[in-house]
């Protein structure tokens, strides 16, 4: 499945351009920045110690340049999305060129429902543990469902957001989690009369309850596996793009 295919490379891909949106502008702010350096052929640190005429180096940096514009072509295809979800997907999708975000909307009985997903980010030892704990807690009750991205490891996760509104009231419920390949977990639940409350405040039921109302709403194993594959390919797309638009200032 190519959603599965896409999960598979994801480690990758996320390691390409995590850093897209960091030196110009905050993640808030919709602003590409500059992606991590990776490895290309360029000239030993003796031969650039000392100065060298300006074509020279713009010359060196254009090939640098030219390089990872390749290799991101290599990972980068366009795809039809419509065409992969089919005609029951029931989220409308709202991404604009240049951002670290997309935005899900849908209508479900009196509520609209909207789900704000970010580019992928790494994770450390602790949040992965978080992730681990969390697939096999689902394990455990008997609910938890096949992913396409199920042997991959969690060494990324897409932070996503999800906010349900009622009618026409003003407050929203707001659920914050992490998104990880096998799973995702639940950080934060937060409505506007209360204010915050961590996910680790909560006890009981309820962090498996807030998994079937998010899940009755369409935000299930399938539309996690999609938004990972999503994510990874979007990510490719702006970090060429980026690299597009430098090389671009750079010849003048």
């Amino acid at each position: 499945m190519a959603i599965a295919s896409a999960l598979r490379r994801a480690p990758r891909a996320a390691a390409a351009a995590r850093a897209l949106f960091v030196a110009l502008g905050s993640p808030r702010s919709g602003r590409v920045g500059p992606p991590h350096p990776r490895a290309a052929p360029v000239a030993p640190l003796s031969s650039l110690s000392a100065p060298q005429p300006s074509a020279v180096a713009d010359a060196q940096l254009l090939r640098v340049i030219t390089y990872e514009i390749s290799r991101a072509q290599l990972d980068c295809r366009n795809r039809n999305w419509a065409k992969e979800l089919g005609e029951g997907f029931p989220f409308e999708i709202r991404d604009k060129e240049g951002t670290n975000r997309i935005t899900l909307t849908r209508t479900h009985q009196d509520e609209q429902i909207e789900v704000e997903v970010l580019l992928p980010s790494p994770v450390d030892g602790a949040a992965q543990d978080d992730g681990e704990r969390e697939e096999d807690d689902q394990a455990e009750d008997g609910k938890k469902q096949g992913h396409a991205g199920g042997d991959v490891p969690n060494r990324y996760c897409i932070p996503l957001t999800v906010r349900i509104r009622k009618g026409a009231a003003a407050s929203c419920l707001e659920i914050s989690c992490r998104s990880y390949p096998t799973g995702f977990v639940v950080e934060r639940l937060e409505f506007e009369s209360a204010g915050g409350t961590a996910f680790s405040d909560i006890p009981g039921e309820l962090p498996k309850a807030l998994h079937l109302y998010l899940g009755s709403r369409g935000i299930s194993t399938h539309f996690t596996d999609f938004m990972h594959a999503y994510m990874i390919t979007k990510e490719c797309h702006e970090y060429l793009s980026w690299l597009r638009k430098l090389k671009g200032l750079v010849k003048g």
